[in-house]
């Protein structure tokens, strides 16, 4: 069975028992922290491996901090995505187009890591390549659409991703940090 391994390792022991603590379990495939908390100090998004225990883990960031996602939780839970698509995303958009442009480039991130990481595409099923390969944010393959608002403002902190922008000036999350 494949498995990934970074070429070094990138985060600390007491990185990965925060990031632990933060998700109420061991995290699979940690690859890196990519931002921390500016006054808390824990990890907020961290880096996972895309390809894990001989699956394919299609979301490369990770949302940990607790305020964030607890927030998060609520507005999800209040029908947001679909009212964010259809306010913010309508075909032929500009902002549809910078959705499709970051979905493609998460992807694209993807891949070079499972490349990095000593991934072979030939060692893995053709299904599960074509996910990592070809995949928006979270293994979404629609780039129409939103699969979850944690994962894109994960992407956000540490990228370029409109939703999380339209999210910071609908809801005003970076109240949190």
């Amino acid at each position: 069975m494949l498995e990934l391994k970074p070429s070094e390792i990138l985060y600390s022991d007491e990185d990965r028992l925060w990031v632990s603590e933060l998700l109420g379990r061991e995290p699979r495939g940690l690859y890196k922290v990519e931002k921390y908390h500016p006054v808390h100090k824990h990890p907020m998004v961290i880096k996972v491996l895309p390809y894990v225990k001989g699956a394919p883990f299609p979301t490369l960031f990770w949302l940990t901090c607790p305020l964030l996602k607890k927030e998060i939780s609520h507005i999800e839970k209040d029908a947001w995505i679909e009212k964010i698509e259809k306010e913010h995303f309508a075909k032929g958009s500009e902002n549809l187009e910078l959705l499709h442009s970051h979905h493609q480039a998460y992807a694209r991130e993807r891949r070079e890591l499972f490349e990095q990481s000593g991934g072979d595409w030939d060692q893995i099923p053709e299904p599960m390549a074509k996910i990592l390969k070809e995949s928006g944010i979270g293994g979404i393959a629609d780039f129409d659409h939103i699969k979850c608002f944690h994962l894109h403002y994960a992407h956000h902190l540490v990228r370029e991703n409109q939703v999380g922008k339209i999210l910071d000036e609908r809801f005003d999350f970076k109240r949190f940090y």
